[in-house]
């Protein structure tokens, strides 16, 4: 028994776990289909949206014989609807989703569907008129626009160039009004002022004439060109359609080869900019290699002075050394020649240089005291020579004294 029971227990849980799993996969299932039938929805919707509009546009439009003959052809050889929204894909096995299916489809059963469906051709056909509706109104309010644009940047031109003169007029008339200013009384001067507005006046009215004048040159110059333009057209010498197409595939093969040219220039510029770059590197090499060879030439440089330099002091230590080895041998040979006197011939030498030093300052003695004897005889007879002129001459000797 309780094994009975346990495998009755396995058996029911496993049961409840596939009911379970089965209703998690048709919510799943239910989820995606409700996103796909959304996503159909605003698809439905935006074609049914350029449907409408091309149908407005049609009822406004007159309707030509030709076309009501069209639009019943197409209409005859249109297919028998069947329904605009696809049918669902199903999963076996007893599930909601099945018995969703089947409410479902009896549903579509019991309602009959009379709705028109459009081929594949008409829709692009109504798809391709929307679309080049809407360019040419894009075309239109961008022309409308750029024209607007044009008259609004013209006036706005207009408004700066007479925002600068009006500028320019108040400086002038405030000039004109401190220059008018008597100044003993500190009154204006209001013949200056009139003076000023008629010449202002006269200045408007020249160029008013000048705009009219230009203005009906211009009127002319319009005339002209529409009577050109009516003669071409009487002629048959006015483009037509065929020739804007025509100029259209000239000026659509002008662009690609402007734009093949486009890619070479920039391509070449690429290179340019490689080749740039590839220069502007090697020049920085060649600056730095410059820099490095005026370095080692430098270095050379005083390396070779180093080196005359030292050439030179070893040619000059070569010479002393010669000269050194010379008084060396010199000396050597005196040292080796010499031979020491006797004592008693030093003892005699000795006493000879102690005498003729005794002598020297002896002679020395007498010659300071004769040098002292001839300074006072040559002050004697200065004296005698003075005594004598005095004799000879005593006015001279007064002035003298007096001088003195």
């Amino acid at each position: 028994m309780a094994e009975a029971r346990s495998s009755f227990s396995g058996s029911s849980s496993a049961e409840h776990l596939a009911g379970m799993t089965n209703e998690d996969a048709d919510d799943a299932e239910l989820q995606q289909r409700l996103e796909k039938m959304e996503r159909e929805i605003i698809d439905l919707t935006f074609e049914n949206n350029i449907f409408e509009m091309n149908l407005e546009r049609k009822k406004s439009e007159p309707i030509t014989a030709p076309a009501a003959a069209a639009t019943a052809v197409s209409s005859s050889q249109a297919p028998t609807p069947t329904g605009s929204s696809q049918d669902l894909t199903t999963i076996g096995g007893t599930s909601r989703s099945d018995r969703f299916a089947r409410k479902r489809s009896k549903s579509r059963s019991t309602q009959g569907d009379f709705r028109i469906q459009l081929t594949l051709e008409q829709k692009l056909d109504i798809i391709t008129t929307e679309y080049e509706q809407m360019r040419n109104e894009k075309n239109r309010s961008e022309a409308a626009h750029e024209k607007k644009i044009d008259q609004l940047e013209s006036d706005a031109e207009w408004i700066d160039i007479e925002i600068k003169d009006f500028d320019a007029a108040i400086v002038e008339f405030l000039k004109t009004k401190d220059s008018s200013i008597d100044k003993r009384t500190h009154k204006i001067i209001g013949e200056k002022i009139d003076r000023y507005f008629n010449e202002r006046i006269k200045a408007r009215e020249s160029l008013i004439n000048k705009l009219r004048d230009r203005s009906s040159g211009l009127k002319r110059q319009i005339v002209r060109l529409e009577t050109q333009l009516r003669q071409k057209e009487e002629m048959g010498e006015t483009l037509h359609e065929v020739d804007f197409n025509q100029l259209q595939i000239e000026n659509k093969q002008y662009l690609d080869k402007i734009d093949e040219k486009n890619i070479e220039l920039i391509l070449l510029k690429r290179q340019v900019g490689k080749a740039t770059q590839s220069l502007n590197r090697y020049k920085d090499d060649l600056n730095k290699q410059t820099k490095d060879l005026i370095d080692i030439e430098q270095r050379i440089g005083k390396q070779s002075s180093l080196y005359t330099r030292a050439e030179q002091e070893m040619i000059d230590a070569t010479y002393e050394q010669s000269r050194a080895a010379k008084v060396h041998n010199h000396l050597a040979e005196q040292t080796e020649d010499y031979q020491v006197p006797e004592v008693l011939d030093y003892v005699k030498k000795k006493a000879l240089l102690y005498n003729l030093e005794r002598d020297c300052e002896v002679w020395e003695r007498k010659v300071e005291i004769a040098a002292m004897a001839l300074q006072q005889t040559k002050q004697q007879w200065q004296t005698i020579q003075r005594t004598a002129q005095y004799e000879n001459n005593p006015n001279s000797w007064n002035s003298e004294l007096q001088a003195r």
